[in-house]
């Protein structure tokens, strides 16, 4: 019989193995399969979502934690910039080393690390206080709007990256060229001409600057104090009022206050020195005013105001102002 070519036999081998019948898959044990890997898949998804949200709850009382301590700074007397300057680094540089920050925060070393490093945004933040002169006559109203920014992201932001995106925005002060008479005239840090939502979504720090405007509105709109009390106005916008004062008093943070009707008015301190013949209102006067119209969210939570007075107090009838008011006329 004649020798078959290695070729040959490697043909008929594989046809061989070809004619073999394969044994038909199990099809509970592709179920089983792909049950094991839903199960897989679902354990990891949920083991992310649990780190996601103590990452998150870490986060959220970490910035509560910095606020608070930078809140520390205000208790006492009045001090200048760079006196607050120096006191809010030393808080900070104590935050990183007492251990109860998530080192992320600050440490470039720390892995994974945080998109932005919030301390070290605050920190020169404070380091440039001092060159901020235009808040030389409210420091500590300044360093109260910081706090209160990173308690507002903590609160606001529905995840890690949504609350250090809102702080990116927000743990920004304005610089003052030299000769410059308002650093507060960015349009692009401070618009003009806002609904209410766009206004609320400036940040603390902004909404408690753009009370502390020096430039007057370019036009006026004629108005009455109802009509601002009952929100029909745009925030930041120029208006002119006519009415009687129905109160009068100081504040703690330095501006003159009065009322007409129910809508509280309020004078910086700072556009005081600029006009210091600027008349004051005094109850019972009929006056005629204009300026800037302003919406404080921080009078909610402000402890200087007496809870039995209807305008001040806790449940005071509105948080829509006239702030700064920049031009009073005393009227017949």
């Amino acid at each position: 019989m004649p020798k078959m070519s290695a070729v040959v036999l490697l043909l008929l081998s594989g046809a061989a193995r070809a004619a073999v019948p394969l044994a038909p898959a199990d099809p509970d044990l592709k179920k089983t399969e792909a049950a094991a890997v839903r199960a897989v898949e679902a354990h990891d998804k949920k083991q992310a979502s649990l780190k996601a949200y103590q990452d998150l709850k870490r986060l959220r009382q970490d910035l509560s934690y910095i606020a608070s301590e930078i809140d520390r700074e205000r208790v006492g007397s009045k001090q200048d910039l760079a006196t607050y300057s120096q006191g809010c680094l030393a808080r900070l540089e104590y935050l990183k080393t007492n251990g109860r920050l998530d080192p992320r925060l600050y440490d470039p070393n720390e892995l994974p690390p945080h998109p932005d490093k919030v301390m070290t945004r605050l920190e020169k933040m404070c380091r440039e206080l001092p060159s901020k002169t235009y808040a030389a006559e409210y420091p500590r109203s300044l360093i109260k709007a910081i706090a209160t920014e990173l308690r507002d992201a903590a609160e606001n932001g529905k995840n890690e990256n949504e609350i250090l995106a809102i702080l990116k925005e927000h743990l920004v002060l304005p610089d003052q060229m030299p000769g410059e008479e308002d650093a507060l005239s960015s349009l692009a840090l401070f618009p003009t001409d806002l609904t209410l939502p766009q206004f609320l979504k400036l940040g603390a720090i902004r909404i408690f600057l753009v009370k502390h405007r020096i430039r007057r509105p370019k036009s006026h709109t004629l108005t009455d104090a109802k009509s601002i009390v009952a929100g029909r106005h745009n925030v930041q916008i120029g208006v002119e009022i006519e009415g009687r004062v129905v109160r009068d008093s100081g504040a703690i943070d330095g501006d003159y206050t009065f009322d007409i009707g129910d809508l509280h008015i309020e004078m910086t301190p700072e556009w005081r020195l600029l006009h210091p013949n600027i008349h004051k209102p005094k109850k019972g006067e009929r006056i005629r005013v204009r300026g800037w119209t302003y919406f404080d969210s921080f009078h909610k939570a402000e402890f200087e105001y007496d809870p039995a007075d209807p305008v001040l107090g806790i449940s005071r009838v509105t948080l829509w102002e006239i702030h700064p008011v920049q031009d009073v006329e005393l009227l017949p």
